[in-house]
């Protein structure tokens, strides 16, 4: 942030000496491949004229810079007198300085698990935030940690802190170890279901299970959505970050750690890692905090399913199921027919189903949006109130409109304009009854290139200046 162009020059990227290993966790003999690799995304980026998340808060930053010098009015408008922040470790430095500025130096609040640092690109240390505090010249007071967790019980807690136990014994320098999270209650330990089929898993889902969600890798979660019928809530890890769910299935997840780390996982839940393991395979810290996460959304009961044998499966259901000398196991070695009842109550669904709405319409990308909202409404379906079913199927059907204005319509195209101009004023309609409000502004802001002058003028009076008032006076 402090050079001209805002890029970490080679040799202080390069050099361990400049960027130690703990703030940079590539191995050095990687870095100058690494660094040719940034300057050839650099071009890139200049050569198609794009920007990136980097290049938006960097430009963020100066304009706040450049406004308390030269239009002091402006920056007012947009400081806080306090800035509360959750999942700080979901953040960059450069992103931690943003909410610097924006608080003042004593006007910000931080909260967040190291071990929960999942997000691709962010690596976070709480030392960093003091590297940050020290720029501009903010004291920050020393962290407090908080271990009395209201959400889990006793039995899932203890498997998570085995994986932290494993995390922080063989990566060290991967998170600030703290103190091990502590339950209310006392709770039962999590099932291990081993080569479970797709078949039998769909039968417990739709009876059982019904309700239950179905953790996997990200870049798994629409497969398996698939695989399963198109069951609604199946979730990537880091897409739940954040969340709690009543009961979790965590699908073949060990099954689907990377080929050429399924034997070093196994050499590490088997207790058979070498002193140098963090140094070799640093990507497996990245797996391990996904696992954290996983477990850790999970509120009363938590299944490990893995469909097929796998070395890194295998190893780990017997790191799960192990008793040692002072402790029981993490989790306990079920079968399908051992599995109690655990379906959600009509009063869950709605919870859950309300939660995906307030995702879907928090939603910046609309194929997640479209996403969250077909949760949404399979989760109302499964209740009485059809009311509220109703209401996310046309949020879902203005989603999908502006899903479709992005690839099928020319504005310059006067039966487009018509069709759209159509469709607007009715979804704008719909959406007003329900109480959507802020969806009514979506609409009107993704269809206003289309719009004839008149058209404009006449959604505006009967929807958008009734909603700005109704703003106001709140």
């Amino acid at each position: 942030f402090q050079t001209p162009e805002g890029i970490l020059p080679r040799d202080e990227f390069v050099e361990v000496e400049r960027l130690g290993k703990n703030r940079c966790r590539l191995p050095v003999e990687l870095r100058e491949q690494v660094y040719d690799e940034f300057l050839q995304y650099q071009k890139y980026l200049q050569d198609q004229q794009l920007w990136d998340d980097c290049d938006r808060v960097r430009h963020l930053l100066l304009r706040m810079k450049h406004a308390t010098k030269h239009d002091p009015d402006a920056f007012a408008q947009v400081q806080r007198s306090k800035v509360y922040v959750d999942e700080v470790q979901d953040y960059t430095q450069l992103e931690i300085l943003l909410f610097f500025y924006l608080s003042g130096p004593n006007g910000l609040f931080l909260a967040g698990d190291p071990a929960q640092s999942v997000v691709e690109g962010t690596e976070f240390r709480f030392e960093e935030v003091r590297g940050v505090g020290h720029f501009v010249g903010s004291v920050i007071q020393k962290p407090k940690t908080v271990n009395v967790n209201f959400r889990s019980h006793s039995g899932i807690l203890n498997c998570a802190g085995g994986v932290l136990d494993l995390m922080f014994t063989h990566f060290p320098s991967s998170a600030k170890q703290l103190k091990k999270d502590k339950g209310l209650f006392q709770g039962s330990r999590p099932g291990v279901l081993l080569g479970t089929s797709i078949d039998q898993l769909n039968i417990l889902l739709g009876d059982k299970l019904k309700g239950a969600v179905v953790l996997t890798h990200d870049e798994s979660a629409r497969h398996c959505r698939r695989l399963l019928n198109d069951y609604k809530l199946v979730y990537g890890v880091r897409e739940a970050k954040g969340l709690e769910f009543k009961t979790v299935i965590i699908l073949d997840f060990f099954r689907e750690i990377p080929s050429s780390l399924q034997k070093p996982w196994r050499e590490l839940v088997l207790g058979r890692a070498t002193q140098d393991f963090e140094h070799i395979y640093p990507l497996v810290a990245t797996f391990m905090k996904l696992l954290y996460t996983g477990v850790t959304r999970c509120i009363e009961k938590l299944f490990f399913v893995e469909t097929k044998s796998s070395t890194a499966g295998d190893a780990s259901m017997r790191w799960l199921t192990k008793q040692v000398s002072g402790r029981a196991s993490y989790a306990t070695r079920n079968s399908i027919n051992d599995v109690e009842a655990m379906s959600m109550t009509s009063d869950e669904f709605i919870s859950e189903g309300i939660n995906n709405a307030e995702l879907a319409q928090a939603a910046m990308d609309l194929d997640q949006s479209q996403m969250m909202l077909e949760r949404s409404i399979w989760c109302f379906e499964q209740t009485d109130i059809i009311e509220l079913a109703a209401k996310a199927r046309i949020h879902y059907s203005s989603v999908l409109f502006r899903l479709e204005i992005q690839v099928t319509y020319d504005e310059k195209n006067s039966n487009d304009v018509a069709v759209i101009e159509m469709r607007a004023a009715q979804l704008m309609e719909s959406l007003t009854k329900e109480g959507l409000f802020f969806e009514v502004l979506n609409i009107f802001s993704s269809v206003t290139a289309f719009l004839s002058e008149y058209a404009k003028e006449e959604l505006e009076k009967r929807f958008i200046r009734k909603i700005q008032l109704a703003g106001r006076e709140e």
